[in-house]
């Protein structure tokens, strides 16, 4: 299931501080980088258009 970028602000950031889309990008970018040090072939964080991301499931395997 893909989550929007507001419903993972809303769960990351609960204390009302203002943080915007762009925030999550950043967030997802780092992920991204820090996870493709496992497996550089592997996609875990998948963008779905017009929705927000998605983690893949397959790529747990590694985890």
């Amino acid at each position: 299931k893909a989550s929007s970028r507001e419903q993972l602000l809303n769960h990351l950031y609960d204390d009302y501080r203002v943080v915007t889309d762009r925030t999550i990008d950043s967030h997802i970018k780092t992920l991204r980088r820090k996870l493709e040090s496992l497996d550089a072939e592997q996609s875990f964080i998948r963008a779905v258009y017009g929705v927000g991301y998605r983690w893949e499931a397959d790529a747990c395997r590694l985890v």
